[in-house]
């Protein structure tokens, strides 16, 4: 049965409450697919996969912890985003993790979240939602129904709709999103970003929109680190 939104506001706080083991150490199993052993495990191993970009074998590891609904988070991703995702993502040597963290501040947050995982889980077009939801935030965050213009979004995607509705319909990319709000549980605001090498494991966190030349150098020192 379809979550109710103060449900869904309830199961954030709540999931926001749970302690930390800190990034260092939850970086390691925020980029795997939620293991289940139900109905659903292929789903939702194709939902977590598909919020990922780039290759697994980049240097760098960039998780990327925002609200679809934050305004600040859309400004990264109309504005930075593109220029990391051509300069390093593309070629090779960063790989990018979106984690989602849908504040119960932001009414519509959750059910964009769901909107982009399924997309991602039944069609593998989790990134072409997730500009498009950055791009027109106006319609569908003032929207009156915004499932309807979400379900248009996919639609215009090009995603399998009848597996669609069944994902959202039947929230079952949830254990995913709440697997993502415990991770992003220290942050401090959105977006921020956590920036690791994965051979020596030095780490840096970014809070909020930097620019493209700020953005250069934390990866290029971070691409440079030696073992």
């Amino acid at each position: 049965m379809k979550l109710i939104q103060p449900l869904q506001a309830l199961l954030l706080c709540v999931a926001s409450l749970i302690p930390g083991t800190g990034f260092a150490q939850q970086t390691s199993r925020a980029s795997e697919p939620a293991r289940d052993t139900g109905p659903h495990s292929a789903l939702l191993d194709r939902a977590a996969e598909s919020r990922t970009k780039g290759s697994p074998d980049a240097a760098v590891l960039v998780y990327e912890i925002a609200d679809f609904q934050c305004p600040f988070c859309a400004q990264f991703a109309t504005d930075i985003f593109p220029h990391l995702d051509s300069a390093y993502i593309a070629t090779g040597r960063v790989q990018w993790v979106f984690v989602n963290l849908p504040m119960p501040s932001h009414p519509h947050a959750w059910i964009a979240t769901e909107a982009a995982l399924c997309a991602g889980a039944v069609s593998d077009r989790f990134w072409i939602m997730h500009d498009r939801l950055f791009v027109a935030g106006r319609e569908w965050i003032s929207a009156a129904d915004p499932a309807v213009v979400l379900a248009r979004y996919a639609r215009e995607a090009g995603v399998d709709m009848d597996a669609y509705t069944k994902c959202v319909d039947g929230d079952r990319v949830a254990q995913i999103i709440l697997q993502d709000v415990i991770f992003g549980s220290r942050v401090t605001g959105t977006p921020t970003f956590v920036v690791s090498n994965r051979s020596t494991n030095q780490q840096q966190t970014l809070v909020g929109v930097k620019s493209v030349g700020e953005w250069r150098e934390v990866l290029d020192m971070l691409l440079r680190a030696k073992d």
